[in-house]
């Protein structure tokens, strides 16, 4: 059955643009750079029952700029930095109820906004130079994780804590960006390899689609969630 449980995984990206992460040490998605620079926004939709971990991180390669996203206690909570000391705003509470919520951060200068499910607040940061590190340099934007190789080399992470953020068993669709790349919101298409890394039955290497595909690291694929998809 295992094939078939991958298929159907398979399916649920197709044609809900979102996939499942089953908060295992070696899970996580990653996405392409999140081009900000001074002005962009990124959103995401996800559904959980855990009330802490890692949703979304992205950072300029180890200086001082990051974006941390994370459930702490069933609240949001966005944590970021852009050179002026860090910032922290939380919003909402019992996010892990099995629901869809729905994620935007959106930042024009100084000014950056984090809203979810129709609730918002503003921060504004300090300093002169609100530019999100340089894109040659940022790293991908990751959600539920981050990779396991920056365990050995923190010294590219702007924010080494999130190493030991909990990984999220999470359900994420739509991820859209506006940004210096392409300023009008244009949701995120999967585009790297998807990789199954299984247990519970044997799995023979990456799942090619296309060229179009992202990179899910996974150590079990359930569709437990995803079964929930249109609920």
């Amino acid at each position: 059955m295992g094939w078939l449980s991958a298929w159907l995984v398979l399916c649920a990206i197709e044609v809900t643009r979102g996939f499942v992460l089953d908060g295992s040490p070696t899970s996580y998605a990653r996405f392409r750079k999140w081009n900000a620079g001074l002005n962009g926004s990124l959103e995401f939709e996800f559904k959980t029952d855990q009330a802490n971990g890692l949703l979304l991180y992205t950072d300029d390669g180890g200086m001082y700029d990051f974006f941390e996203i994370k459930l702490v206690e069933g609240a949001l909570r966005l944590r970021y930095n852009l050179g002026g000391g860090a910032q922290i705003v939380t919003i909402g509470r019992d996010l892990n109820d099995g629901h869809w919520h729905k994620v935007q951060v959106r930042r024009r200068n100084e000014r950056t906004t984090l809203r979810v499910d129709g609730e918002e607040q503003t921060r504004v940061s300090r300093g002169r130079e609100f530019q999100f590190g340089r894109l040659q340099s940022n790293s991908d934007v990751y959600i539920g994780g981050i990779p396991a190789w920056y365990y050995t080399k923190l010294t590219l992470l702007a924010l080494p804590s999130v190493i030991f953020e909990p990984r999220f068993r999470v359900a994420v669709r739509n991820v859209v960006y506006a940004d210096q790349s392409s300023p009008v919101p244009r949701r995120q298409e999967f585009n790297q390899e998807v990789y199954h890394l299984c247990s519970g039955f044997h799995c023979s290497g990456p799942l090619h689609r296309n060229k179009k595909t992202t990179e899910i690291f996974t150590t079990t694929l359930t569709n437990r969630l995803v079964k929930a998809e249109n609920k």
